[in-house]
């Protein structure tokens, strides 16, 4: 990781992973997998190591995913209008949303859970979940619980990562694949549920 991004972590601690984890949700320039990866590696050196950074990168990652929840809450149909018109510019395409809002027919709770981890669906799939005035305390819920098993392992293996004396580019790959086959079981479990029945 460049120095001078160590040092900008460092210096903002705890309160910029948890601003990061937040920003992420609508600025998605760095795969979450990537930057959970990279707090994990300085999670020694936060104040309150590993616990901490993990703690503080999911508060972010739901705050921003709140966010989206009640934009959706506010708007109703004129950000379905948006999403129709201008989504494609904020890699949110009419299909994706159409197919978000078409999971939620049945089990939310866990729709939302499982969304946390699918990329791209886990930053939006609050704004539907707005639209549709799904209850907030469970889509909270199924939030932190879903945001937390993310982010966990993600950060204590860029810990261990950091810790490790392997080769960084065996390291990387397997990284790469674990990531990948998670993220293709949430997805085939997610296709799974929006089915009939």
């Amino acid at each position: 990781m460049p120095q001078s991004i160590v040092d900008l972590l460092m210096s903002a601690g705890l309160a910029g992973v948890a601003f990061l984890a937040f920003a992420e949700k609508y600025v998605p320039i760095i795969p979450s997998y990537v930057m959970l990866a990279a707090f994990g590696a300085l999670g020694d050196r936060m104040e309150g190591g590993i616990v901490a950074t993990v703690v503080a990168a999911t508060i972010g990652s739901v705050v921003g995913a709140v966010g989206w929840y009640w934009v959706g809450r506010v708007l109703s149909e004129r950000a379905e209008r948006f999403v129709a018109r201008r989504g494609r510019y904020i890699l949110l395409t009419p299909q994706l949303y159409g197919r978000m809002r078409e999971a939620y027919g049945s089990r939310p709770f866990l729709v939302t859970l499982i969304a946390q981890t699918i990329p791209t669906v886990r930053i939006f799939i609050g704004l539907p979940a707005g639209v549709m005035r799904l209850p907030f305390r469970p889509y909270l819920a199924a939030t932190i619980v879903g945001t937390a098993l993310w982010n966990t392992p993600l950060v204590v293996l860029g810990d261990v990562l950091a810790e490790s004396r392997m080769d960084t580019t065996q390291v990387m790959m397997w990284f790469a694949a674990a990531v990948l086959a998670v993220e293709v079981t949430a997805f085939l479990v997610w296709r799974l549920m929006r089915r009939p029945g």
